[in-house]
């Protein structure tokens, strides 16, 4: 039931501005009453957040441990790229319960299990895992940003879960020839 409902959700917004969209809508467009969405959801910005959440966590945690970190980017950004049009949609959500800042909080999430889980000894440990997992989350919603927006179609999956894995690699010190610290 509450995927109906945010899936539901998700349909609405690619016809009218989520601002119009009441929670009458939903429960009617599911088949449902007004109860059975309040069973799930406190209000259209937190049904709005599972649906980043199932997009863009479920999988990445569903992936910890069982493959690289790598391989559940992709899978996310493959999530990320069948509704496309959705997410170009949901990013004019903005404000206080803006749709980007759910998807950095859902990635801090996701970054923050990767780190305590798998996180090296002795690599950078002035830093705790709730800072690491908030830059590394910004990062990462900065690039699915650029990949939802992109207009080049040549550009794949593949090409962005890679470009965001050099990155995440690679320091500004190694892209200057010359660095003062």
């Amino acid at each position: 039931m509450k995927s109906l409902l945010y899936e539901n959700l998700r349909d609405l917004m690619q016809k009218q501005l989520f601002e119009k969209i009441t929670i009458k809508q939903i429960c009617d467009q599911t088949g449902v009453i007004r109860a059975t969405f309040y069973n799930y959801f406190e209000d259209k910005y937190d049904c709005l957040n599972c649906i980043v959440y199932h997009d863009i966590a479920e999988g990445m945690f569903d992936a910890m441990g069982k493959t690289t970190v790598s391989e559940a980017l992709e899978e996310m950004l493959k999530n990320v790229e069948e509704h496309r049009k959705f997410y170009r949609i949901a990013y004019n959500v903005t404000g206080q319960n803006s749709f980007e800042d759910m998807i950095r909080h859902n990635l801090t999430l996701v970054f923050e299990e990767y780190l305590n889980r798998h996180r090296k000894p002795g690599k950078l440990e002035q830093y705790s895992n709730d800072l690491l997992s908030r830059y590394f989350a910004e990062c990462v919603a900065f690039d699915i940003r650029e990949f939802v927006f992109r207009t080049d179609d040549s550009i794949t999956v593949k090409d962005t879960r890679q470009m965001i894995m050099d990155l995440m690699k690679t320091g500004l010190s190694d892209l200057l020839q010359t660095v003062r610290e």
